[in-house]
């Protein structure tokens, strides 16, 4: 187990990447073949990160999924027997390491400090095994996210090779992950299609049981009928929900465009509830609040969403 902690924490042993290329041109092709760091640019899985003479840093992105206990490759150029060589490591990153090092320093100090107590006999006495508790949470953490991108270096490494021109040995190319068709449905839309079905669905079942979400009163809140032309209104979103999910399913181009107008209707019934009703008191401030976030929460979908257009096609009969 301490091996493993050194390794994740030391992350792996060197590895090299022979250039065909001068410095210059290998430095030009690496960048051309990543992206530098945006949360709404990246459509598809990408290398993400910086590329330069002293610094390489270089990690994969993949919408809609997040990990930050992924292996970053950190490295740098150097010039050996005529040779352009790219020398570094794959590792957690230098925030990870910080983290886990307070995580786990704040974990030994509680379980220091709670030994006394517990050995009084008190009703402490099972106080260490908490910290003891935190401290392998900790650990299962780091190596249940390290499994998820268990892949990330040999993906890394075939982008790092390709831009290069490096040659790949038969063992390397066996730990490659296998090539996706290029008409496979990219994660992220099976993702939001599964999410506008349980909206839809949301819509529906709100209209059959014929009750609200509570309206907020300032003496609390209350749990009140749909009225029938409000309940009608639910029926018909829940419908352009799932006829929207099922667009995106099928990457349809018109499916994108409509992805951006139910996010403008939520955001302008939203304006309006909030603006129109006389029943908030003093409650309507954290109304104004939420609607805030929400605009703001919006905004961060509909950036991201709009980088999503490469991955949608017009209607084809």
């Amino acid at each position: 187990m301490f091996r493993w902690i050194k390794d994740i924490w030391g992350g792996s042993e060197p590895v090299e990447f022979i250039s065909g290329y001068g410095l210059t041109e290998s430095v030009a092709r690496l960048k051309a073949a990543t992206k530098s760091w945006s949360l709404f640019r990246v459509a598809e899985q990408a290398a993400v990160g910086r590329v330069s003479e002293t610094r390489v840093s270089l990690r994969r992105v993949v919408p809609m999924f997040g990990n930050s206990f992924k292996p970053v490759f950190t490295g740098r150029f150097s010039q050996a027997n005529g040779q352009v060589v790219l020398t570094g490591r794959f590792g957690l990153s230098w925030f990870v390491k910080l983290f886990m090092a307070y995580w786990f320093g704040f974990c030994a100090l509680f379980v220091l400090l709670s030994l006394p107590a517990a050995a009084q006999g008190s009703a402490a006495a099972f106080m260490p095994l908490a910290g003891i508790g935190m401290f392998a949470l900790g650990l299962g953490m780091t190596r249940l996210f390290a499994w998820f991108s268990r892949g990330d270096p040999a993906w890394l490494s075939q982008v790092i090779r390709t831009a290069l021109h490096a040659p790949v040995s038969p063992e390397a190319t066996l730990a490659l992950p296998a090539s996706r068709p290029s008409d496979a449905r990219p994660p992220f839309i099976l993702i939001v299609t599964g999410v506008f079905c349980l909206f839809g669905v949301m819509c529906f079942v709100g209209a059959l049981q014929g009750r609200g979400a509570g309206v907020i009163h300032a003496g609390g809140a209350l749990i009140e009928r749909y009225p029938r032309a409000v309940r009608l209104g639910a029926v018909v979103n829940g419908l352009m929900l799932l006829a929207c999910a099922y667009g995106i399913y099928r990457r349809y181009l018109v499916a994108w465009w409509a992805g951006f107008v139910l996010l403008l209707l939520g955001q302008v019934y939203s304006v309006v509830d909030l603006l129109s009703r006389e029943d908030l008191g003093n409650a309507r401030m954290l109304g104004i609040l939420l609607g805030v976030g929400s605009l703001f929460v919006a905004t961060l979908f509909g950036r991201w969403w709009y980088a999503q257009r490469v991955h949608f096609q017009r209607w084809k009969s």
